[in-house]
Order: structure tokens, then C-alpha cells, then sequence
């Protein structure tokens, strides 16, 4: 189950920048301020790891479970991603207007930002699921799939890395604004 663990590490730190999202949501809704650029860092360091090492890594598993003869929801993942992008796009055209000082531009950025969240966790628990469905039919082969996660990671590492150095400076901005 080692493939399991290697995705584990990687859903708890979209996890942590969809708290930080939902925490900043949340401020707005309730009145108060959050700097436009934090909304923009998030939704970008989400595309990140999400458009390029998580997609790939999904293809993995949608790809063994059907070597497998498991039905993989290939086509839902598909309309998913469409969803989870055109919700980005969205949102950084709405952080555009709330910086440019379009005071609707909060609530409607608060809105969409929930839903954005809501389909990304969704989305996350469906992953896992699957990933656990295939590894209990074939346990023999956590290996095979964490070879396949391993070349992932050598050829997405210099983004990752930017994204971690990038994500540590959010949280420590994000502390501030707590305060």
C-alpha cells in the first residue's frame, strides 16, 4: 500500500491550501479583508499541483483499473477537471476585479470559491476510493504503481519544489492575516 500513502502526501497538501481558501473565504463572507494576491497565489499553487503531477498520477490509476477490468469513471474525472478548471479561470478573473477594488466582486468570489472547494474534496475522495478499490483486487501490484507515481515525481520535481518554497511563504502570510 506504499502507492496509497505516496497519493496521502500529496491530497493533504491540496488539502492544506483548500483550507487556507476556505479560511480566507470565510473572512470575506464575513466582512473582512483578505490581500487579492493570496486568493491568486492559492488558486495558482492548486493548478499546479493539480494540472500537472495529480492529473498525471490519476491517469495512472484510471489506467491500471482498467488493465484490471474495474470500471474507472474515466469520462466523470474528465468533466471533473473541465469543472475544476473553468472554475479557475473564473475565480482569477473575479480576484482581478476585487483587487481592482469591485467591492461585488467579494461575494461572488466567496461563492464560487465554496463550490470550487466543495468539487475539488469531492473529487479528492473519489480518487482515493478508487485507488483503494484497485489496490485491494490487486495488492500484487502497489509496486508497479509506485514506480509509475516515482517517474511522476522525477519529472514534476523542480515544480514541486518551487510550489513548496511558494506554499511556506503563504502560510507564513497567512499567519499574519490570522492574527
Amino acid at each position: 500500500m506504499k502507492s496509497l500513502k505516496y497519493l496521502e502526501k500529496e491530497m493533504k497538501f491540496i488539502e492544506s491550501l483548500l483550507e487556507m481558501l476556505d479560511h480566507f473565504t470565510r473572512r470575506l463572507d464575513n466582512g473582512k479583508d483578505v490581500p487579492p494576491y493570496m486568493f491568486k497565489e492559492i488558486i495558482e499553487l492548486l493548478q499546479i499541483y493539480i494540472d500537472v503531477s495529480h492529473i498525471m498520477r490519476e491517469e495512472v490509476i484510471l489506467r491500471f483499473l482498467g488493465t484490471c477490468g474495474i470500471d474507472a469513471p474515466t469520462e466523470e474525472c474528465d468533466q471533473t477537471h473541465a469543472s475544476i478548471k473553468k472554475h479557475e479561470r473564473f475565480l482569477l478573473m473575479v480576484i482581478e476585479a476585487y483587487d481592482l477594488g469591485y467591492q461585488g466582486a467579494r461575494g461572488i468570489f466567496a461563492y464560487y470559491a465554496k463550490r470550487y472547494i466543495w468539487i475539488l474534496r469531492q473529487h479528492l475522495k473519489l480518487e482515493n476510493e478508487l485507488l483503494i478499490k484497485w489496490i485491494d483486487n490487486q495488492e500484487h501490484r502497489d509496486g508497479e504503481i509506485l514506480r509509475q507515481f516515482k517517474k511522476i515525481e522525477v519529472r514534476v520535481k523542480r515544480t514541486r519544489e518551487r510550489g513548496i518554497v511558494r506554499m511556506e511563504a503563504l502560510k507564513r502570510e497567512s499567519q499574519m492575516i490570522r492574527a
